[in-house]
């Protein structure tokens, strides 16, 4: 804490001419749930404005900006066009899978120093995983805020209607995560559900686009990032599977709807939570968001799902789930970084990170967050954790909104009903039309 002191003061000396700075923070959910995402940045300024109230520090931080409840794309385009425009802010909060493009265009700073500067007192007991995602070129850009796991969650309710006992039920996530469980095994049930009227849908993915749909891909063994090199890998062949599956999954088995894509959040959590979907391939924020904006209580829930990994395929892939860090950035714009960081620093206090955690069914940054008490009373947060092992990180590459944009398009048109070799076909082609030489077409 000395140290830490010692870096506040050396940090606060510079702007001693200062009577009051505001610090403009541009932060995301875009679940309702996550708003300490923002809100702990303003407890951070109160804790600073303390500490400089009794150094004698006639200086006040403020902060000021918004927590945006919108949807990903549309808080992206903001961010962008507001420091394209030259709007003021010195925070921005949002997926770590924008460092790649804002740190190739110029938008954020690398924070290594400030990371360094900070690391005796504040993060050495950051879960080490989680820099390999804030990085781009080997340098750091942000700072986690929160991480999180991607369950395949599945109604036992309805395993229980269909004749499954209680403890198939509950060996259920670990004979996935051993892979005895395939992915064809649960087309299987579905089926089965959907055919005896116990469910309308065998299964649900999220409407719009995002990151979960590579957990498909990873469960049929397609690699479709070459680290080394740094460039997208498209396989057609494998390529040629992973759309037949979706196309399959809505035109032949139809247990995923056609129109799933596009399909209103709302009635997608509603249809989950109502019973109405044996499995649902969402995130452990869902959780505390079917608590806060649908109604449901914990027991309610715990009585409803199991979580597992996604399934592997017979033969290939693995079990898996994805993590997508959020993280704290600073802009190349900033008139205050020093500050910025600091607060930053403080809002990532063990204590106001499990707040959020906890309010928004996130789960632990730091170490010393497991032993907090209210680690262990958290279902959620617990269950998420032992998915963990199984997680991974999509790529921070400055091109992969572009790959993971005509990928979701292609996904579109499979499900629709179109065939899917001809869309593997013309997915190869516009990525090497757009792309160019950062993607590699394996025919």
């Amino acid at each position: 804490m000395r140290k830490l002191l010692l870096v506040i003061i050396l940090t606060i000396g510079l702007l001693m001419f200062a009577e009051e700075i505001t610090i403009t923070a541009w932060t995301v959910g875009p679940d309702n749930p996550s708003y300490y995402r923002f809100d702990n940045l303003k407890t951070a300024a109160e804790r600073l404005n303390k500490i400089l109230k009794d150094l004698g520090v006639d200086l006040t931080v403020k902060v000021d900006g918004y927590f945006d409840t919108t949807d990903w794309s549309s808080f992206k385009q903001k961010v962008v066009f507001g420091i394209k425009s030259g709007q003021v802010v010195d925070i921005i909060c949002s997926g770590h899978d924008d460092i790649g493009a804002w740190a190739k265009a110029g938008y954020i700073i690398p924070l290594d120093d400030y990371v360094k500067k900070y690391w005796d007192e504040e993060y050495y007991d950051f879960i080490p995983s989680l820099w390999e995602a804030t990085k781009y070129k080997g340098k750091i850009y942000g700072i986690p805020q929160d991480t999180e796991a991607r369950p395949f969650y599945i109604n036992k309710q309805v395993l229980k209607k269909l004749g499954w006992s209680d403890e198939e039920i509950n060996s259920l996530p670990d004979r996935i995560a051993r892979g005895e469980f395939t992915f064809e095994d649960f087309i299987e049930v579905a089926k089965e559900a959907v055919e005896k009227g116990l469910v309308e849908w065998g299964l649900y993915h999220r409407p719009k686009a995002g990151i979960d749909y590579y957990q498909l891909m990873i469960s049929m063994g397609i690699d479709f990032y070459d680290e080394e090199k740094a460039v997208f890998v498209y396989n057609v062949k494998e390529m040629k599977d992973y759309f037949k599956l979706l196309y399959d999954l809505a035109n032949t088995y139809k247990i995923l709807p056609k129109n799933m894509i596009g399909t209103p959040w709302t009635s997608v959590h509603k249809d989950v939570t109502s019973g109405k979907v044996l499995a649902w391939m969402g995130g452990t924020w869902n959780w505390a968001e079917w608590k806060k904006d649908y109604g449901k209580t914990e027991e309610e829930l715990q009585d409803m799902f199991i979580l597992a990994p996604v399934p592997k395929f017979k033969g290939r892939g693995r079990p898996n789930t994805l993590s997508h860090p959020i993280v704290y950035m600073i802009p190349s714009t900033s008139k205050y970084p020093d500050i910025a960081f600091l607060l930053i620093t403080l809002a990532s206090a063990p204590e106001l990170n499990m707040r959020h955690a906890v309010e928004s069914g996130h789960l632990p940054i730091r170490w010393q967050q497991t032993v907090l008490p209210e680690y262990t009373k958290e279902f959620i947060m617990v269950e998420g954790t032992k998915l963990l092992p199984y997680s991974g990180f999509i790529p921070n590459d400055d091109m992969f909104n572009l790959y993971t944009q005509i990928i979701f398009e292609g996904m579109q048109m499979a499900e629709s009903g179109m065939d899917p070799e001809k869309v593997a076909e013309d997915v190869a082609k516009r990525l090497k039309s757009q792309l160019k030489d950062r993607v590699v077409i394996v025919e």
